[in-house]
């Protein structure tokens, strides 16, 4: 099923730069192999496994002094130990902390890369009663003393992580940090903050357009369907397909929401998509303060639910026919095939490839046009 080559380059690619882990193969077996009599495959429950586990454990977080913290997407990685990352600077550019606590000296040293919002939890660091955390970003030094949890930082986005106790948050502006409010609830967060992928997330429902043309509204409800079988056959999950007509906010409370179809195709569009800084409708796309007047772009996005804190809204959509069918060339089920924020094609896509990007972007942390990082093509 996976051949063992595969396997092989990841151990190579590891060892370059990591040594501390083990290696095994087993000569003639399968994808799945037992060679012994005790409860239990031998594939899953290997001895010398969970005997290397034991060798590595996890350490508590008042035991940790330095973290080296890295990641790509803080609304997919956005914690380690006492220090998380709120927002980055630049989308999907991997963001790098490295910070060493000094219990004596009540100091968190620290150097950043592509961070824009930074967070400690000072509960682990058991500080002295009334005495400020010294903490140094980048070189420059700040106190700040430890507030209330917000209602998003008591939910952090990372699996089996603890909710922040004690935070204290850092905020850089231009290149000066300096100590932070709690992050707003219309602001990228890390339980919500795309790219287009992440609005299937929170118990997505499907809503296909019905106040289109007949061409239209049989392209929303063919898509639907075949999103939704899509994704039974590849992640055995079901997702509710229903009308616009059906949809209301009250029922589907801090469910993630895919909108089939353009803002005169589907009437859930005010309802979610009203305050948007991409319009679609038929005959033209807005990116902010740009208008498109053609009938077939397609669109791909992500806004935040205007009534919630962690649900999005993922939209397919196109400003005609020709755009809404080539949606169907975009899949998005599949490993490896990735979209930022926005995305906008024409149908020279079909053919050129990225000469058919008219625009690609992520949103900035207010979930603007204006604050974000855009590109545009040729096929403008």
């Amino acid at each position: 099923n996976v051949p063992v080559r595969e396997a092989r380059r990841m151990r190579e690619e590891l060892g370059r730069f990591h040594r501390d882990f083990a290696w095994h193969e087993q000569p003639g077996a399968g994808h799945w192999w037992e060679n012994s009599d005790e409860p239990g495959a031998e594939c899953v429950d290997w001895p010398p496994l969970f005997e290397f586990f034991a060798r590595h454990r996890i350490p508590a977080d008042p035991e940790v002094r330095q973290i080296q913290f890295v990641t790509v997407n803080p609304g997919i990685s956005a914690r380690s130990h006492w220090l998380g990352i709120d927002q980055q600077e630049r989308a999907l550019v991997p963001s790098t902390v490295s910070a060493q606590w000094d219990p004596g000296l009540q100091r968190v040293t620290a150097t950043t890369d592509n961070v824009r919002r930074l967070i400690l939890d000072t509960a682990p660091m058991q500080l002295s009663a009334g005495t400020p955390l010294i903490v140094r970003l980048d070189g420059q030094e700040l106190a700040a003393k430890p507030t209330p949890p917000s209602r998003l930082e008591s939910n952090p986005s990372t699996p089996g992580a603890p909710p922040w106790r004690q935070p204290v948050r850092f905020e850089k502006i231009g290149d000066r940090w300096q100590i932070a409010d709690p992050l707003p609830g219309g602001h990228k967060h890390p339980g919500r903050s795309g790219p287009f992928k992440e609005a299937f997330r929170h118990r997505m429902l499907f809503v296909y357009g019905t106040h289109g043309t007949p061409e239209e509204n049989a392209w929303a409800l063919a898509k639907a369907r075949f999103d939704a079988e899509s994704f039974w056959y590849r992640g055995n999950g079901s997702v509710d397909v229903i009308p616009d007509t059906e949809f209301t906010l009250e029922s589907t409370r801090d469910r993630g929401v895919i909108v089939y179809g353009h803002r005169d195709l589907n009437s859930a569009w005010p309802l979610l998509l009203g305050n948007s800084p991409i319009q679609v409708g038929r005959g033209e796309v807005r990116v902010g303060e740009r208008r498109l007047a053609r009938e077939d772009l397609a669109c791909l996005f992500v806004q935040p639910r205007p009534d919630s804190d962690v649900a999005s809204v993922g939209v397919v959509a196109g400003s005609g026919i020709r755009g809404l069918r080539l949606t169907q060339r975009l899949p998005y089920f599949m490993a490896g095939t990735g979209y930022p924020d926005c995305l906008v094609l024409s149908p020279r896509f079909l053919e050129e490839g990225t000469k058919g990007i008219v625009t690609a972007g992520f949103f900035g942390p207010d979930w603007s046009v204006r604050a974000g990082d855009w590109a545009w093509g040729s096929a403008e």
